[in-house]
């Protein structure tokens, strides 16, 4: 059984490299070693929507999880299942969103500065580990919004797209939700506590 010892990467890179060492072994089994409950999850997250199976074992302070590979992958790429903050030697900034405009005043204005904001995190200093949307705030991540290919160049970063559920389902988007994952009012609330700085446009 071959092993891949991902200790000391940060996210995505434990999950890129399995994806890519799963890939070259066609079927069989592979041990995964990671030293934090963040690489642990988003490891045996991604084989598990892959198909495999995954069995976790703590050894210490690290972790090792066993992947059996019965068949091929499939094209969901593995950044966009890393859940993880930013490094840990960061600040932890969240954004949160509440509106599909930025500001109070004129409506398209707001909308431009919305798209502005969106489109700038990326390239910001200090990028963020998550980004939550709420109320009005989850069109921005449904189908039709123009901030997607922002949104989802993100989230294969390693940013963390929160919308809320409840949300969603007040606006009929539940199956709408085209870049992140609907969550619930508790991950929301420790989403923001866990945060060293929460910033909001």
């Amino acid at each position: 059984m071959e092993i891949l010892d991902c200790r000391g990467l940060a996210c995505p890179k434990p999950v890129i490299d399995t994806k890519n060492a799963l890939e070259k072994i066609g079927a069989g089994r592979l041990e995964v070693l990671v030293d934090n409950a963040a690489a642990r999850d988003n490891v045996a997250r991604f084989a598990r929507s892959q198909g495999c199976r995954v069995e976790v074992e703590a050894r210490g302070p690290d972790y090792a999880l066993t992947i059996a590979k019965t068949g091929p992958l499939s094209e969901a790429p593995a950044e966009t299942v890393c859940l993880a903050p930013a490094a840990a030697a960061e600040p932890r900034l969240v954004v949160k969103i509440s509106s599909a405009v930025m500001g109070v005043g004129d409506s398209d204005l707001g909308r431009i500065l919305m798209k502005a904001f969106i489109k700038t995190l990326a390239e910001a200093t200090l990028k963020p580990s998550a980004v939550v949307f709420y109320n009005a705030g989850v069109t921005l991540v449904s189908q039709g919004s123009e901030h997607l290919e922002a949104l989802a160049a993100l989230a294969a970063a390693g940013v963390d797209i929160l919308a809320c559920g409840t949300c969603l389902d007040f606006y009929r988007l539940k199956d709408k939700l085209a870049v992140g994952r609907a969550t619930n009012m508790f991950e929301i609330i420790e989403t923001l506590s866990a945060a060293d700085r929460v910033v909001s446009p």
